[in-house]
């Protein structure tokens, strides 16, 4: 999967979440983070997908996926932003990748 894909399913994952908990500084992040406001690919503030960037690869295999998007999250330092990725385990994760990749999506 490319950067982006990976980028926009942790905003999925993060999103799922802040639906559950509210969670302030969750809904901050996730209005930063949005990879859906502009056509092209980035985020709503643009320093958080480049920041996103520097820190994984540029292609991701789907198996390492989570692993991947859970270092990020714990790069981050923001204890709210991790507890809310580990409502998520692999298996759930990895179908969830599954099913957006094989949809149409941005890339």
């Amino acid at each position: 999967m490319t950067q982006f894909e990976l980028y926009s399913l942790i905003f999925y994952a993060l999103d799922a979440a802040w639906d559950e908990n509210q969670d302030d500084e969750l809904g901050e992040f996730l209005s930063a983070a949005n990879p859906f406001l502009f056509k092209d690919t980035g985020s709503a503030d643009p320093s958080v997908y480049e920041d996103f960037c520097t820190k994984t690869d540029s292609t991701i295999p789907v198996t390492e996926s989570y692993i991947a998007a859970k270092n990020y999250i714990a790069s981050l330092g923001k204890a709210s932003l991790v507890s809310a990725f580990s409502t998520i385990n692999e298996s759930d994760w990895l179908e969830g990748a599954h099913d957006y990749l094989i949809s149409p999506h941005k890339k």
